[in-house]
């Protein structure tokens, strides 16, 4: 009776004392918080469904997991209910009154003690944990949470790299892994995550606090080093159900150092590569898109529709309806208060679809933007999407601000973006950290229009040397500890932007993979992509794919002039010049094949860490992003629309 009491609780309550310490972090701390629906769909009364957003946030000795929480929900603009009493019933309007309840993991775990109990200042929060929200129908049971279970094995134990033997059973505790590469990183899952997961390297110091390696870090390896991961230790909970013993697994590394050395060189691995006939090409996948809903909150889709050359009279009809019965509603171009993404991607979208987005229907969907204090506000990705909706058309003006306000100008989006790039040469959602792939590709795609100026060349031959150094030998990128399909997007579509060809420039060939080619691993076989290679397919991740792809293929087909939409008011600097403005593809008469449907796929939800900011919108022009939409955020991680 005692174990269910406690149980009990805990799930209804994910104990949240709302204190609202906001002291900001001084050494770079930082932990994650994911906040996910993904077991009630729009169509059974879900406000929204997927990923909110998936983003890092500072840390200090005053927080606990429950203030980094709270200071998540504020950073992305978003609503909580009942916080403040210790119970949350809602976010973002889904709650209680649609039947579920929200439950949170920390790292992976339904802890046994109150959110609130896990502080930096006792040591049980710390740098790099994280911290996931998730929404649930029946208490837990649908999120991987089983009360009553005594169960310590993992159900899974998966590696970015190498070959596992033997094969994974949760009764077999000792394996061996062996790889070529010098670092790995390590996904296990517990059967229950009633238990607490923790990973080590080479020594088992479970009673010391902090001496765990966190979940989807990168670890350095030699040959003889061993990886352990322990399950439900005694020192990691308040209170020890009976009949429960913790199970410890340990992996031993047999690192062949001197294969390394032995394989064919780059050139040798291309001119040697067999052709695969059977090799999804970029017109097959052109062949493949399709947009099911035409509506506001679909502007990735448009997009992507644009640039493939597949934009029917009917489409834009249906999308420019749905945006003016939006504005409409809420009676301003301003979208969002806090979010200047969701301005950016309406008006990216509109342009896309040639709209005069200085009168759409008597609203000025770039007024908003011209208030710099609201595009930063954001952070980074603020300043790369008020660039890119400037930019998507020809000789867009920057209109005036209101007295006394901060005025947007081109120099000042530049600048905001190449002073937040990092001395490594990539940028990342979370300017001063380690720069990551998916946030690099996004600045290179605002900046792309700029490249002969003297101060974005250098800016970008520093980004292209960090991305060239930082390709994994399978094509791929890794973001915030871990390889997934997003970065790839943003990469490929910068890099495309920058008119780059990636399936010829030996820069971005390892051992004869492309970037495409690594996408291409997360490609299942029902058009859609996921996030993580063996997932499954997703929203985000398949309309950041599709995005990336259209890219590709607007450059290898040729750009089109737009029509030039000007504004008698207007403040004007640093025009990009008509041939390098990013455009979009003229429509053609091909109809797509009725195969893949990204907007169908919104009741999927898989791990997916969007490029920053994770809402509808945040999918334009991929991202993390994109919170209650890049998420990956950040992050990545990370990263926002």
């Amino acid at each position: 009776m005692k174990r269910k009491i406690l149980s009990a609780v805990s799930a209804m309550a994910v104990f949240m004392s709302m204190m609202p310490v906001y002291a900001s972090a001084v050494d770079g701390r930082k932990v994650r918080v994911i906040v996910e629906n993904s077991t009630l769909s729009q169509e059974n009364g879900a406000a929204w469904n997927g990923v909110l957003f998936d983003n890092f946030v500072d840390i200090s000795d005053d927080d606990n997991a429950l203030t980094a929480f709270a200071k998540s929900i504020e950073r992305n603009g978003c609503t909580q209910s009942g916080a403040d009493m210790g119970f949350v019933s809602e976010i973002n309007g889904l709650g209680s009154e649609q039947g579920g309840a929200w439950m949170a993991t920390l790292n992976d775990w339904f802890t046994d003690e109150g959110l609130s109990a896990y502080t930096v200042e006792n040591g049980k929060l710390s740098d790099g944990d994280e911290i996931h929200f998730m929404y649930t129908m029946n208490w837990g049971a649908d999120l991987g949470y089983d009360w009553m279970s005594t169960d310590t094995t993992l159900s899974e134990i998966r590696f970015n790299y190498g070959t596992l033997t033997p094969e994974f059973d949760p009764n077999v505790t000792e394996y061996t892994l062996e790889l070529s590469e010098d670092t790995i990183t390590v996904f296990p899952t517990a059967s229950s995550k009633s238990f607490p997961v923790k990973i080590y390297k080479n020594e088992y110091t479970a009673d010391k606090i902090g001496t765990d390696i966190k979940r989807n870090s990168e670890i350095s390896v030699s040959d003889g080093d061993s990886i352990i991961i322990g399950v439900a230790n005694k020192n990691w909970m308040s209170y020890i159900p009976d009949g429960v013993s913790e199970t410890v697994y340990k992996i031993g590394i047999n690192r062949k150092a001197d294969e390394i050395s032995t394989e064919p060189s780059q050139e040798e691995e291309i001119s040697e590569q067999p052709v695969d006939e059977n090799k999804i090409t970029i017109d097959d996948l052109r062949n493949k898109y399709f947009v099911k809903d035409a509506v506001y909150g679909n502007e990735w889709g448009m997009i992507t529709l644009a640039k493939f050359g597949l934009l029917t009279d009917e489409v834009k009809d249906s999308y420019t309806k749905s945006v003016k019965e939006y504005l409409d509603s809420i009676g301003t171009a301003k979208i969002s208060n806090t979010r200047s993404t969701s301005v950016s991607g309406v008006a990216i979208a509109l342009s896309g679809i040639d709209k005069n987005i200085y009168d759409f229907y008597g609203y000025d969907l770039l007024e908003p933007l011209s208030d710099m204090d609201y595009v930063t506000n954001q952070g980074l990705n603020g300043a790369i999407y008020a660039l890119m909706a400037f930019d998507t058309n020809a000789y867009y003006y920057i209109p005036k601000a209101k007295d006394g306000v901060n005025q947007t100008t081109r120099e000042k989006l530049i600048d905001e973006i190449l002073n937040a790039q990092g001395e490594d040469g990539g940028w990342t959602f979370d300017v001063g950290n380690k720069s990551d792939a998916d946030m690099t590709g996004m600045a290179l795609q605002a900046l792309s229009p700029y490249k002969d100026r003297e101060n974005v060349k250098s800016a970008v031959e520093k980004a292209l040397t960090f991305l060239s150094e930082n390709q994994k030998d399978n094509g791929g990128y890794v973001s915030y500890g871990a390889e997934d399909s997003e970065s790839c997007s943003q990469v490929i579509a910068g890099l495309s932007m920058l008119d780059i060809d990636i399936f010829s420039d030996e820069r971005f060939i390892k051992n004869g993979n492309t970037v495409f080619d690594a996408l291409m691993r997360y490609y299942k076989d029902d058009g859609t992509f996921a996030h993580a290679e063996n997932g499954d397919g997703n929203a985000i991740s398949t309309s950041q794919a599709y995005y990336a792809v259209s890219v590709m293929y607007e450059n290898k087909n040729g750009k089109t002039d737009k029509p030039v939409f000007e504004e008698a008011e207007t403040s004007v600097s640093i025009e990009p010049s008509k041939e390098n403005s990013v455009e979009s593809s003229k429509e053609i008469s091909i109809e797509p094949s009725k195969t893949v449907s990204q907007a169908s796929l919104n009741n999927n939800s898989n791990n997916t860490v969007p490029t920053g900011d994770t809402q509808n919108f945040i999918l334009i022009f991929g991202s993390v992003i994109i919170s209650a939409s890049v998420i990956f955020v950040l992050a990545q991680k990370k990263k926002e629309d």
